[in-house]
């Protein structure tokens, strides 16, 4: 248990609640930004998009799934429709014939870097009434906490007790 004020039990659901809430209406905020575009492509899309093409080779539909924190199943449908549209393609893995791996085509380079511009304006606009010594301020504190998240999602601070909502 944390260690704190009287209010601390109130202050910690606070926490979890305003994370939450954050974390939603970031992703609609940009959802609506990548969908004003008319390109056709919303957040889901993006994500898929933008982890594929920030990959230093060709990642597997199962790793991009664990990455985008999706199931296997929603992630063939999204690799379906990104194939489609031409932006990706599937390639057998020459290791393991049962593994498909996602490539960027010239199309898919191009609406990512399109959309990254996008997405830039997006990040700004949401952010522009937190200074920048607030910015790093706050990033550090959740990249903390995500440290944190990682370690007891991985076993190595189980010792620390239940993780609870």
């Amino acid at each position: 248990m944390i260690e704190g004020p009287s209010n601390a039990a109130e202050l910690t659901e606070r926490f979890g609640n305003a994370l939450y809430k954050t974390a939603r209406a970031w992703r609609r905020a940009v959802d609506r930004r990548l969908k004003s575009t008319g390109m056709g492509i919303g957040r889901i899309s993006w994500m898929t998009i933008a982890a594929a093409a920030r990959s230093s080779s060709p990642m597997s539909q199962s790793a991009l799934a664990d990455m985008l924190l999706v199931t296997d199943a929603a992630m063939v449908d999204m690799i379906d429709c990104l194939v489609d549209a031409g932006f990706v393609m599937r390639e057998r893995s020459k290791s393991d014939r049962r593994v498909k791996r996602i490539v960027m085509t010239d199309a898919g380079h191009r609406i990512y870097s399109e959309l990254s511009n996008e997405v830039a304006a997006a990040r700004e606009q949401l952010l522009a009434p937190i200074g920048w010594a607030e910015l790093a301020h706050l990033t550090a504190l959740l990249e903390l906490v995500q440290s944190r998240l990682d370690s007891y999602h991985t076993g190595a601070s189980r010792s620390a007790g239940p993780m609870l909502i």
